[in-house]
């Protein structure tokens, strides 16, 4: 798309979320950039690293100057320019002080597409980073043209059934260990082809598993290829999730984290079991 006269390019590493589609703009993003196009000036949002940002980012010149805009306390600084609030509950709001401070009216379309990152970043506004400031922020943004309900609909209402067939088949690899403290379960390419889904559609089950009574840490391994696992993790005791993904590389918020590790899925099992039960043991009060 092109605006003030120069071209500007919305990249979202692919697949691209499906379940986003009626969100204004929807159609205007991109996995990779345009073959031929230099970019001079990127921004990454909402990345911890460089790496989360997919494949695409082999087809940015080392001469770009880069803006890094994101909330995770663990985040790398990998820009030319790092804008980094770990208070924010999502980078939807870092992007509305930046719209107020330069200066820019937000339409109901943009209020749409903040308002959603702010939801989906809290949980449904169920996470412990639901503060004060988020809800006067979403409540400002319904204000000025988001529909609650709508967004409410569409995010949480409107699943394909091929995302819940490949819930139920990950849900019945769960396991719970350390008498209900620990929580995991797999997505494995086999489930993908079995329910006819893509990786993005496991985004729900970490928190499906989240939701046990009494756990402390919850884990989901996705299954990406022969050799690469990812996990998605999530803490609800004294588990710092970020600290203990670092150790794989990766990284996050305290409460939820993920990693990509470069082993097949039964190794990445034991490797990140192994470090999750200690982590717990180290983490009681009683050690």
């Amino acid at each position: 798309m092109r605006t003030g006269g120069k071209d500007v390019w919305v990249l979202i590493p692919p697949p691209l979320p499906q379940m986003y589609e009626f969100l204004p703009g929807y159609g205007d993003v991109l996995a990779e950039p345009p073959h031929g196009i230099d970019p001079q000036l990127v921004f990454f949002f909402d990345s911890g690293n460089l790496e989360r940002s997919g494949s695409s980012v082999k087809r940015i010149a080392s001469h770009a100057t880069i803006v890094n805009i994101d909330h995770h306390p663990s985040n790398s600084r990998f820009g030319d320019v790092n804008v980094i609030d770990p208070d924010a509950s999502a980078v939807g709001q870092m992007v509305m002080e930046m719209l107020d401070h330069f200066g820019y009216p937000i339409t109901p379309t943009m209020a749409a597409n903040l308002y959603v990152a702010l939801l989906t970043d809290t949980g449904g506004f169920r996470h412990e980073n639901t503060t004060p400031r988020a809800l006067d922020d979403a409540a400002r943004l319904a204000r000025l043209g988001a529909d609650p309900g709508r967004i409410a609909t569409m995010v949480y209402k409107m699943r394909p059934e091929t995302t819940l067939k490949l819930s139920g088949l990950a849900l019945a690899t769960m396991r719970v260990e350390m008498e209900g403290r620990l929580a995991w379960a797999k997505v494995t390419r086999r489930m993908l082809r079995e329910a006819g889904a893509v990786m993005a559609e496991s985004e729900g089950i970490i928190d499906t598993l989240n939701s046990i009574a009494g756990l402390e840490l919850a884990i989901l391994f996705k299954e990406v290829n022969n050799s690469l696992t990812k996990i998605s993790v999530r803490s609800r005791g004294a588990v710092d999730a970020a600290a203990m993904c670092a150790s794989f590389g990766g990284g996050g918020h305290i409460r939820a984290a993920g990693a990509e590790i470069e082993r097949p899925m039964d190794e990445a099992v034991k490797m990140v079991l192994s470090a999750a039960k200690e982590a717990i043991i180290a983490a009681s009060p009683e050690s």
